[in-house]
């Protein structure tokens, strides 16, 4: 039997789990969608093959997954993104992303049960709010059983996240973001380290506009990022979105809606210098040379940034603001403004 190959009586049991990719049983594709939903609903295979067959596709679809989403993620693709990490921990969690998030804690099959008929209405920081009294009552049972929904609760990933925004120029806003730790953390729960991403989309919720992935430990109660993005002045979005999404659970993300309408932006400058159509100067330029001597072992000549300001720092008692990459000359132009003010004046 091939990889995807299926009995006609496994295959009437399977039919009813969900959509069928269109060519159902008689493609590749309708087999495999067949098996990774058995998979994840966790139904019960007897046929031996059929039991490899899944394992195989199970195995080798969240692989593709993962890749499709490192690729997504690096393509700056913020809904198909979403889409393949929930499917990602679909497969990982063998869980679908409609059903109660507590499933993916170890309990009780009564307790499930009940979460699933009488508590499906409740979402998770609702449940973790209510007292084990409260939670027995609601799933029609007793304090015990509702003091492990508790404990589950308050494990179960959740943060805080507020912002602030700080713009930079015409065009530039720097997005602060802090987020604050809810959940109790347990070592048997959640291991040595939760990671998630935390990222900045637009307001059609279709392109990243910056990323970050972010890591919570034992010790860790507050993480905090800053995201600069581009603002366009003559025209600036109406929105952007902050999202918050677990690695590994399903359900445990968050997101901020940021309206910019009222958001004001500096006004554009027009006072920046205009840079020169200079060649490379030579160190003579200094007409010092007391100070050429001591640099001329390992400078001969200035490059770009030190072409454009040398003047003005050196032969001018005007202030001057340098600001540049690293590794450019800065700290040689200090150096020379240094000796300039000990030798001569």
């Amino acid at each position: 039997m091939s990889r995807c190959g299926l009995t006609s009586s496994v295959i009437v049991g399977l039919l009813d789990l969900a959509l069928i990719y269109q060519g159902g049983t008689s493609t590749s594709q309708g087999k495999v969608n067949i098996l990774l939903q058995a998979y994840i609903s966790r139904r019960l295979v007897d046929d031996f093959a059929l039991i490899s067959d899944i394992a195989y596709v199970a195995q080798n679809g969240g692989r593709i997954i993962r890749a499709l989403l490192e690729i997504g993620v690096s393509r700056k693709w913020a809904s198909v993104a979403v889409v393949l990490m929930d499917m990602s921990k679909a497969i990982e969690k063998r869980l679908w992303p409609f059903d109660n998030p507590l499933r993916q804690f170890i309990l009780k099959g009564e307790i499930l049960f009940g979460l699933d008929t009488y508590a499906d209405e409740y979402s998770v920081s609702e449940l973790a709010s209510m007292t084990a009294t409260q939670l027995g009552e609601l799933v029609h049972l007793n304090e015990r059983h509702g003091a492990a929904i508790l404990t589950s609760a308050k494990q179960f990933p959740a943060v805080n996240m507020t912002y602030n925004l700080r713009p930079l120029s015409s065009d530039m806003l720097k997005i602060a973001v802090q987020i604050t730790r809810l959940f109790d953390w347990s070592s048997k729960v959640h291991g040595t380290a939760e990671p998630f991403w935390l990222w900045v989309e637009d307001h059609h919720g279709a392109t990243i506009l910056q990323l970050s992935r972010l890591m919570f430990q034992a010790t860790t109660e507050i993480l905090n990022a800053e995201f600069v993005i581009s603002i366009a002045h003559n025209q600036p979005p109406p929105s952007v979105t902050i999202r918050f999404v677990s690695d590994t659970w399903l359900g445990a993300d968050d997101e901020i809606y940021i309206a910019l309408d009222s958001l004001i932006m500096p006004v554009v400058s027009n006072c920046h210098s205009m840079v020169l159509e200079l060649p490379f100067l030579p160190l003579s330029v200094l007409r010092y040379p007391a100070i050429e001597n001591l640099f001329t072992k390992r400078l001969h000549d200035f490059n770009a940034i030190q072409t454009q300001t040398i003047w003005s720092l050196v032969h001018t008692q005007s202030h001057s603001l340098l600001c540049a990459p690293t590794g450019c000359g800065k700290s040689t132009l200090a150096q020379i403004l240094i000796w300039s003010a000990l030798l001569f004046f």
